[in-house]
């Protein structure tokens, strides 16, 4: 396995599940991300929204397929 974590989708989304990905690869709460993009978008006048939809293009989507959890 890797050491370097990839940056995706969450599959924990509300949106495009960008903003649960990133905390999922700092290791915040899906909330607590989703929270730190609003305040972003509050103090960026909305620009937030448009790097926002250019990440959602860019990041892979979530994998389907966990071996941990199959394993369960």
């Amino acid at each position: 396995m890797s050491r370097f974590r990839d940056l995706k989708k969450s599959q924990n989304n509300l949106l495009a599940g960008v903003a649960a990905g990133m905390g999922e690869f700092v290791g915040w709460s899906p909330t607590r991300a989703r929270a730190g993009w609003l305040i972003f978008g509050i103090f960026s006048f909305g620009f937030a929204i448009v790097i926002y939809t250019i990440l959602a293009f860019l990041f892979p989507p979530p994998n389907h397929f966990d071996l941990n959890e199959f394993r369960r």
